[in-house]
């Protein structure tokens, strides 16, 4: 993925030792450390095609495995191969260097070891649950899943949003938009908020879909990038409407944040960002927090519209932001998890991701915070206090979906695609949200025609159930067990 140019673009190794001894092939291995946090980090020297040294680098955590450097070359003093820069010690039993180009401290020390670790086994397991039902509708699925109890809501990129039973998954009604959905429906009351990506966010009747207003963002000529395209991007996130007070907010790919009077339909205030907003906005104590990608999160006076703080993150914020107990919580495609004191916007904690980005939007449960990732696989839990991280689990692909947490329990989608140079298969997980075990899984295939799968679809629970909508067009429900 495009996190991948800021792997290679820091990659810039240099130390104050210098190059003291000839290189011969050989692996090595130790840790690359930022601050407290460490992990494992391999080099592999090889004779190439012309006799010459050549190196590889080995991330395990991010599944970056034997990815080609280039061949090695002394350049003052020091070793090179194409970005990184390393020294030997006097002894040659330690190689060790820093990412000096880089604005994190990143630094490394290794020894000489006996192999670089074997490539990650892809997950190849079975499904060890099944459905209670499900409804097909007629196009892929991306946006999450809301409900009032008695009905889910959910959109497809057919242009529809569906309510369904959800005791058997029966169609209640269907109301078409001009536009496919990508966004998470609102339920308010009587009401039901949607917003399609033909630029109008769309208030209904919950009994009947009954338009009352529509809104538009100025977004209805904004052309979307997914994974499958020729020119693969990532703008498979669509802002989802919020509501405190009288107002609705919604972001835009316009680069706007509206605040809508949500009993007329009219606009009161907007706030333009640098890019577009697909971030789904979070109200706290009178302010508005919600990520662009202009790289920047924003506080904003929620009657007022004017800006009380940004944070620059350094690449784009695609995640939604979580607040509780003074602070706000974002993931971003700079590979970093952030805690922002909710009044000043000053870090109170940062974590870094090693490379891989954070599509995932978090979610507080009790005492803990939950959130996925991206490239590198892994579904988290955080003590949101001091930003220690209480468990980790692997889930075999990318957990880009907003996880659901009930009390025993947290659910999350996991992405896959069959045309990348990290294997990643798709599908729908269970986790015990006190230990990070696997529950039970839903393992979904590689669909004809095309090589993205699986879930992206935020779940949501009610009634002892899980629900979730799939790339494959597909509604699903669960029993929670």
């Amino acid at each position: 993925m495009k996190f991948l140019c800021l792997l290679f673009s820091t990659l810039f190794f240099s130390t104050s030792l210098h190059a003291q001894h000839t290189l011969s092939p050989g692996s090595w291995g130790g840790t690359l450390e930022l601050g407290t946090q460490s992990t494992p980090f391999y080099l592999d020297f090889r004779n190439n095609e012309e006799n010459e040294i050549a190196v590889y680098l080995t991330l395990p955590v991010t599944n970056f495995h034997e990815l080609s450097l280039g061949k090695v070359e002394i350049v003052e003093n020091r070793f090179r191969a194409g970005s990184i820069q390393f020294s030997l010690d006097y002894e040659g039993s330690k190689l060790t260097g820093s990412f000096h180009n880089s604005p994190r401290d990143l630094r490394f020390s290794l020894s000489p070891a006996e192999k670089v670790p074997e490539k990650k086994q892809p997950f190849d397991g079975e499904s060890t649950a099944q459905p209670d039902w499900t409804f097909k509708t007629d196009g892929a699925i991306w946006g999450g899943a809301a409900t009032d109890g008695e009905h889910l809501f959910i959109g497809s990129t057919d242009g529809k949003l569906y309510s369904l039973n959800t005791e058997s998954g029966q169609p209640a009604w269907t109301f078409e938009t001009e536009g496919p959905i990508f966004s998470t429906p609102l339920v308010n009351s009587e009401f039901i908020y949607t917003l399609s990506d033909d630029g109008f966010l769309y208030k209904l009747r919950k009994e009947n879909a009954e338009p009352v207003w529509t809104f538009e963002t100025g977004a209805a000529d904004w052309i979307r990038s997914l994974p499958d395209d020729d020119e693969p991007g990532y703008d498979t996130m669509g802002a989802a409407p919020v509501i405190s007070g009288e107002q609705v907010f919604i972001g835009s790919p316009d680069g706007q944040i509206y605040s809508i009077d949500r009993s007329t339909g009219e606009e009161n205030w907007r706030f333009q960002t640098g890019a577009p907003v697909l971030s789904t906005p979070a109200v706290e104590n009178g302010i508005l927090y919600t990520g662009s990608n202009d790289h920047h999160l924003y506080a904003i006076d929620a009657e007022s519209g004017k800006l009380k703080w940004k944070f620059d993150t350094g690449q784009a914020v695609i995640s939604s932001p979580a607040v509780q107990n003074g602070l706000v919580i974002t993931g971003s495609r700079s590979a970093d998890l952030f805690a922002l004191d909710a009044e000043t916007g000053e870090p109170a904690w940062t974590y870094f991701y090693w490379f891989s980005w954070i599509e995932s939007s978090g979610v507080f449960h009790d005492d803990l915070f939950y959130i996925g990732s991206s490239d590198n696989q892994l579904l988290k839990a955080f003590d949101p206090a001091n930003g220690q991280l209480i468990w980790s689990f692997d889930t075999g692909g990318s957990p880009w979906a907003k996880p659901a947490v009930t009390d025993e329990t947290v659910f999350t989608g996991i992405f896959g695609n069959a045309n990348y140079f990290i294997d990643h298969r798709g599908g729908f997980v269970a986790v015990d949200r006190k230990t990070g075990d696997e529950k039970w899984r839903f393992v979904m295939h590689e669909l004809p025609g095309t090589h993205i799968y699986g879930v992206v679809s935020s779940p949501v629970t009610s009634n002892g159930r899980v629900f979730f909508g799939g790339l494959d067009g597909v509604v699903y429900g669960f029993s929670v067990h």
